[in-house]
């Protein structure tokens, strides 16, 4: 293992490892362009080339994106749709539904589709364009042509020639015009799976592990990086050190390289999304300035390049592979979330970077939060899972939703610890993941909705039907007490000596001078006293 910092002026293309060019290797290749205009409009314009023959071509946008599991209609943010063929002949063009076009070649060798799109939503799934930056997410603005999914990729961006790009796509490695940068992709998905950023200033710190390089990239919207006491060298080692645990714990990194795009704000802000071989990262500029910052960074960062591995490649069946035109359900969120989650602040333990008791602190915060919920009595971990598509992480009722994230963390903990009860402490959740991990995304398979209890009992050597029916699929409490006890831990009820004794069972906010009541407890004075969300 060794760690190897290269200079920022090495590369000003960010991109994967230099290839050969390809494009003659690669027929029917679907070629994509993205250029602006006036950034300040904030709009794209999207370009998408495909060989024609005879029938009509359609191109399509995804209604969703890989990691958020909720409708989100990309087209909504299209407009000015036209095509043209090889010669700029204008060419008929339709739509056909909500996010398809139908494009007639009339003789024409190759079509091109072309429209505007409005990017001017920052998180870390969407897009943005603006003065100084563009930053996207290919799923949200990049068509693909019906019937050739599967056919290579070629993106060229027309950015400054200062910009620097950073992607996990491979550069073309032939000629480009001045001002472009262009990237290939072996198909479709693996063409929308790399979210971008293009702007001057980046700041780029690498690394390798095991012969596998990683890139650290920072993007300040506001001023300049500022660390706080925190070095070049510690941030480092502290990303190096999560990775080494997780690649340790599945025997290798999947990927040939990975990258970690950040960007950093000035204002209260947090949101990540995983990628194959990247992860994108909205996060406040101040969690460099505490601990508590700083420790949330690093559980972040852990928790998407843990993904990685948890439901980019360990995939329920239902998502394998993706269909971007509809829902597809699954119930096994708590799993490629919940559990994701679980591991978050145990690779922090485990890599030293966070201590023992903080370690407990921040599980008994979890239980703490499900345990405040009132949907955990109402809704099961695997049919939020499954409705993730109604409620939007949270819309609906309050009393009604439960989050998979935070359920799922808890339940991932009390398998583990089921487990090793079974086994004297032989085996755990961690061969749990290794044998999905061997057994369906080495096989190129998804896992089957019954794949995790199934994997489980195998690995622990007991039915599993009753931990399932009642923490998984039902509404039971969960044995914290019991389990816990496996390794010598108890989990209690502290009274916060700061809050009353009593409570009215509401929540409030504050807006301008008056109090709003934002949610009324099931069983509460509040509900008795006939107090309605709103007053």
């Amino acid at each position: 293992m060794r760690r190897t910092i290269l200079p920022l002026a090495a590369l000003a293309i960010f991109a994967g490892p230099a290839a050969a060019s390809r494009e003659t290797a690669m027929p029917d290749t679907i070629r994509y362009r993205l250029s602006w205009k006036n950034p300040a409009s904030q709009l794209y314009t999207v370009e998408a080339t495909a060989s024609a023959a005879d029938d009509p071509i359609v191109f399509s946008l995804p209604a969703w994106r890989p990691g958020r599991y909720i409708l989100q209609n990309y087209a909504a943010n299209v407009q000015a749709v036209r095509a043209r063929d090889a010669e700029g002949r204008p060419l008929d063009v339709e739509w056909i539904d909500l996010d398809s076009w139908r494009v007639e070649p009339d003789g024409a060798d190759e079509v091109t589709l072309a429209y505007e799109w409005y990017a001017a939503t920052f998180d870390a799934g969407s897009s943005l364009l603006g003065p100084g930056v563009a930053y996207f997410n290919p799923v949200n603005l990049l068509p693909w042509v019906e019937g050739r999914m599967g056919r290579p990729a070629r993106l060229t961006l027309e950015v400054p020639d200062d910009w620097a790009v950073a992607t996990q796509l491979d550069p073309a490695g032939g000629p480009t015009s001045a001002g472009s940068r262009t990237f290939t992709a072996s198909d479709y998905h693996a063409l929308v799976d790399a979210p971008t950023i293009a702007a001057a200033g980046l700041v780029r710190w690498d690394f390798a592990l095991d012969e596998v390089p990683y890139h650290v990239v920072f993007r300040v919207v506001a001023g300049e990086l500022a660390p706080g006491d925190h070095t070049q060298e510690g941030i480092v080692a502290d990303i190096e050190a999560i990775a080494r645990e997780q690649t340790a714990l599945f025997g290798g990194a999947p990927y040939d390289e990975y990258w970690f795009l950040y960007q950093l704000v000035p204002y209260p802000f947090d949101h990540a999304v995983e990628h194959a071989a990247s992860s994108s990262y909205v996060l406040p500029d101040k969690d460099f300035q505490n601990d508590k910052g700083y420790r949330f960074f690093l559980a972040v960062t852990a928790h998407e390049l843990f993904h990685a591995w948890n439901v980019k490649r360990i995939r329920p069946a239902a998502l394998w592979p993706y269909d971007y035109s509809a829902p597809q359900l699954t119930r096994l969120h708590w799993f490629t979330e919940g559990v994701t989650s679980y591991y978050e602040n145990l690779t922090l333990m485990r890599a030293g970077l966070v201590s023992d008791s903080v370690y407990f602190e921040l599980l008994g915060e979890n239980i703490g939060s499900l345990q405040s919920s009132p949907g955990r009595l109402v809704t099961s971990a695997s049919l939020a899972s499954l409705t993730s598509w109604h409620s939007g992480y949270g819309a609906g009722n309050p009393n009604q939703s439960i989050s998979f994230y935070t359920k799922g963390a808890l339940i991932g903990l009390l398998l583990d610890l089921a487990v090793r009860d079974a086994t004297d402490g032989a085996r755990g959740l961690d061969d749990i993941m290794r044998g999905l991990y061997e057994r369906y995304y080495q096989q190129n398979e998804g896992v089957p909705e019954d794949g995790i209890q199934r994997m489980a009992e195998e690995i622990s050597g007991r039915p599993l039907d009753e931990f399932f029916a009642a923490y998984v699929h039902g509404t039971d409490e969960l044995p914290y007490d019991s389990l816990l006890a496996v390794v010598g831990l108890a989990a209690s009820e502290v009274p916060d000596t700061t809050k009353p004794a009593a409570t009215l069972g509401l929540a409030v906010r504050k807006q301008g001078d008056d109090w709003t009541v934002t949610n009324v407890m099931p069983e509460s004075p509040a509900l008795a006293a006939g107090i309605l969300r709103g007053d």
